[in-house]
């Protein structure tokens, strides 16, 4: 018989020695495989101490879990990541319940409310935050009639009547455009935070209305920006890969010395790394 007290494995089995691997082995992956990682300047989420803290992303792409690691290392250095995962993926790699992944069954009304119950216990440590992607499907990144999972707003609605600490629902938008580089670049934007008890009366249609609508926003912003091509909106936070590599970079750099200048091996002047 389950005891409903007993913390999900994904908080029972969570591994800070290997979550902190994983962290860093993401760092040197990113700088592999993109020209920068970076954030708009504005919108960046205030947290204060105690808060219950919900991350919800769109999603772009097979990265967004390891960009969601990045930032939330970056910017929430005090809180342990937990995500919900495939259930059948999970039970084929386990080590993922190491690093803060728990399983979901997103086919069964047993599977919704086993995603409750553990969110509720991912809450419900004090250094705990829930990061997700409702749309629960790789969407691109800026269409606006992407529908959400109806466990986003199930949860902010329980959120928002249970009395506990404060909880905040905060959008993140990730786009992976192709600018000056024949590395793509990897830039996110927060959006405006949900306080769920300002949220009380809502129902599950309401707030789920809401929560889509702050990500869209912060999806258009972000693609706005994008689009422009406006390296100055952005802070870099992780310099990687640019030029052509390979031997026409080493000749490119063999002809700067000799002319006794700097080698530049970026193409363009967007995000400076």
């Amino acid at each position: 018989m389950v005891n409903p007290s007993a913390k999900p494995a994904a908080v029972a089995r969570y591994s800070p020695w290997l979550a902190g691997w994983f962290r860093w082995y993401i760092r040197g992956y990113l700088r592999k495989h993109f020209h920068a990682v970076a954030i708009c300047r504005e919108g960046r989420p205030a947290v204060a101490e105690g808060e219950r803290l919900v991350f919800y992303l769109n999603h772009a792409g097979w990265w967004d879990p390891l960009i969601a690691q990045f930032v939330a290392e970056r910017f929430f250095p005090g809180r342990v990541v937990y995500a919900p995962f495939d259930a059948e993926a999970i039970a084929r790699y386990p080590l993922f319940e190491r690093l803060g992944f728990f399983g979901v069954d997103q086919a069964s009304r047993r599977g919704a409310a086993e995603f409750l119950r553990t969110a509720g216990a991912v809450l419900g440590e004090p250094a705990g935050s829930l990061w997700m992607t409702p749309e629960g499907r790789f969407c691109d990144p800026r269409d606006a009639a992407a529908e959400f999972e109806p466990g986003l707003a199930h949860l902010a609605c329980k959120l928002a009547g249970d009395g506990g600490r404060p909880a905040v629902l905060t959008p993140l938008a990730i786009e992976y455009p192709f600018w000056e580089e024949r590395s793509p670049e990897a830039l996110v934007r927060f959006g405006a935070p949900v306080r769920a008890a300002e949220f009380g009366e809502y129902t599950k249609q309401q707030m789920g209305a809401l929560l889509r609508g702050r990500l869209t926003d912060a999806q258009a912003e972000l693609a706005r920006l994008s689009i422009a091509r406006d390296g100055a909106a952005f802070e870099v936070l992780l310099g990687g890969a640019g030029g052509v590599g390979g031997v026409y970079d080493a000749f490119r750099r063999f002809k700067s010395r000799l002319a006794g200048a700097e080698h530049q091996t970026t193409h363009g002047q967007k995000l400076q790394t």
